[in-house]
């Protein structure tokens, strides 16, 4: 929610498609948000890349990769190092070869955990905006809800005592918004969210508990959009900042989650995000 660009990552031997890949992804954007376009001219530069720019890879959304270059398999051994040394499953890795010939589209579609698979005679402008486009918006949607689903699973482990749940949800926004420093993840932006369970904030971070419930407040004269039961809710105001709101009711305590996202969120946002508040107020009201 909280992306001030979205990296992309361009790897191809002839310095021409690189020029052109860069000015072709200039001026894109994906949910209103730039990309930020990294170019290597070989696998062992990209190797390199990964190796000295630690957070690069876990962020990165999209990458276009040659496949003739080093070696005649340079850019398959990229997507291999990719998925499985690093043990990346999110990134959207594109597949364009020159030499369609010497890495067949079914044979490295059946072979290589990738996303997409062009000749370099495809790569038109137009293509390369909906690849790029369609990609960002798939690795979003993965790394959010891949985000979410163990976040769930370990304040459920938690039930009984809201003070470890508070905890728990802290450490997650703490791991997923800040480096081990405290300070910012550098590709995040105007990072502020808070949770709240009847009526306590149980994780916080970019605001003081003045703030959150004052935006929180202020949110709540917004017009919203219903959720799941009656009387649950997203908002989204000024700015994207948004409010999620499950009402409370028997057996559910009730409970706000506001933050200030650098974009509108897709609709598939609050959603998840509503399921997750929702089970973990239920979790809270039988805890003490």
């Amino acid at each position: 929610m909280f992306q001030k660009e979205w990296e992309v990552l361009v790897v191809d031997d002839d310095p021409d498609v690189l020029a052109v890949s860069k000015l072709a992804l200039r001026s894109v954007k994906v949910y209103g948000v730039p990309l930020k376009i990294h170019t290597c001219g070989s696998m062992a530069e990209a190797v390199e890349l990964f190796n000295t720019k630690a957070d690069l890879l876990p962020s990165l959304a999209v990458a276009l990769i040659d496949v003739v270059m080093e070696t005649d398999t340079a850019g398959l051994d990229l997507c291999r190092f990719v998925r499985e040394e690093r043990k990346n499953p999110l990134t959207q890795l594109f597949i364009r070869t020159g030499q369609p010939g010497v890495a067949p589209e079914r044979a490295v579609i059946d072979r290589y955990d990738i996303n997409g698979y062009f000749t370099k005679a495809e790569a038109t402008e137009d293509k390369l905006y909906s690849m790029i486009k369609s990609g960002v918006r798939q690795y979003y949607w993965s790394a959010f809800v891949l985000g979410i689903v163990p976040m769930v699973r370990q304040i459920a482990a938690e039930f009984g005592s809201r003070a470890a749940m508070a905890k728990t949800l802290q450490n997650f926004y703490d791991a997923a918004f800040q480096e081990r420093s405290g300070a910012p993840i550098e590709s995040y932006s105007n990072i502020r969210i808070a949770s709240m369970f009847g009526g306590e904030i149980a994780a916080i971070v970019g605001w003081d508990t003045a703030s959150a419930f004052a935006a929180r407040d202020r949110l709540l004269q917004l017009p919203g959009v219903p959720l799941g039961l009656q009387g649950d809710q997203y908002v989204i105001g000024d700015d994207h900042q948004l409010l999620i709101k499950v009402g409370a009711r028997p057996n559910v305590a009730e409970a706000y989650l506001v933050a200030t996202p650098t974009f509108r969120v897709p609709e598939f946002v609050p959603e998840v995000m509503y399921n997750a508040l929702s089970a973990i107020a239920s979790n809270w009201h039988f805890s003490k």
